[in-house]
Formats: structure tokens, C-alpha cells, sequence
């Protein structure tokens, strides 16, 4: 009987402790320490008009599909059916204009900016062994004149065992 209990007990211990997603190794790709690490080189990228360097710093469709989508499925979305594909190419038509748009805009007016700060006004929301932070906005300063500007293109960042990296790009 004791035995029996011990059994019982371990397997229960084990199904929370794989249902925390305390043993998950997704392999998510270019993680930085930090947020602002992670917009810095954006910007960077950006203004070289360097295509593969942003699309290194924002989730893959592999690992939206295949590893995020698994703790979020249609949780995160309003509609019905969602399926992870069309979610993520719902989310990449709008990086594919963010970034054009960037392109022109940070290598052009934007190019005397400096980056700032990154603050996230809003809760982060836990998905599983991700951590979203939303609601974030950019801040970049003009040394020369010292004026100021804010982007809300970087306003969503995906966290994972404490780095991180873009989750998509958003709209200003």
C-alpha cells in the first residue's frame, strides 16, 4: 500500500512538473539579456537596411508555430480556429510594412537619433514557459538638439528562461 501511494504521488509530482513547463528547451534563436539590447540592434539593422539581421530578432515562424502556439493557441485570439499559421502571417504582413517603413525612416529623418529607453506600460502575460511583454514604446533622443522621438514599432517583446526577443513589429 505504501508503495502504491509513493507511485501515485510521483506520478502526480511529475505531471505538474511537466504541465509548469519547468523541463522546456525550446530552441529559440537570438536571445538577448535584455530589451533594450534586443532594439538597439534592431535599429541598427534597420538603418543598414539589413533584412536578415531584423528577421534573426523578431520570432521565426518555426518557433511561433511549433513552440510558442502551443501555450497560446486561440487563448490568444478572439477568433475562432485560428490556426498558427495564419496567425503568424496575419502578424508578418504587418513586420514585412513596419519594416519598409523603418528602412526609410530611421536611415533617412530618424538617422541622428540615438536610442534611449524601451519602457512596457502594460502587464506582461505568461504563456507557458514565455513571457510576453506588451505596450512597450521606444524612446530615442537627438544628441544634437536633444529633441525627442517615440516608436511603438518594438511594442511587443517575447521572453524566454529571461532573454528575449521581438514577437512581431507593430504599426506607429
Amino acid at each position: 500500500m505504501k508503495s502504491f501511494v509513493q507511485t501515485t504521488l510521483s506520478l502526480c509530482i511529475l505531471v505538474f512538473v511537466y504541465q509548469c513547463n519547468l523541463f522546456t528547451n525550446y530552441p529559440i534563436t537570438h536571445l538577448y539579456p535584455t530589451k533594450e539590447e534586443v532594439v538597439i540592434k534592431a535599429i541598427d539593422a534597420l538603418r543598414k537596411k539589413d533584412l536578415p539581421a531584423i528577421e534573426d530578432l523578431i520570432l521565426s515562424p518555426e518557433e511561433h508555430n511549433t513552440m510558442f502556439w502551443k501555450h497560446v493557441g486561440e487563448r490568444f485570439t478572439s477568433d475562432p480556429g485560428m490556426t498558427p499559421e495564419l496567425a503568424y502571417e496575419h502578424m508578418n504582413m504587418e513586420t514585412n510594412i513596419v519594416i519598409k517603413e523603418q528602412f526609410n525612416y530611421l536611415s533617412g529623418a530618424g538617422i541622428d537619433y540615438q536610442f534611449k529607453s524601451v519602457q512596457c506600460k502594460r502587464k506582461p502575460e505568461e504563456y507557458g514557459p514565455f513571457t510576453l511583454h506588451l505596450g512597450c514604446a521606444t524612446t530615442l533622443l537627438n544628441p544634437k538638439d536633444h529633441t525627442t522621438i517615440t516608436l511603438h514599432s518594438f511594442s511587443t517583446f517575447l521572453e524566454y528562461k529571461g532573454k528575449y526577443k521581438l514577437y512581431h513589429l507593430k504599426r506607429e
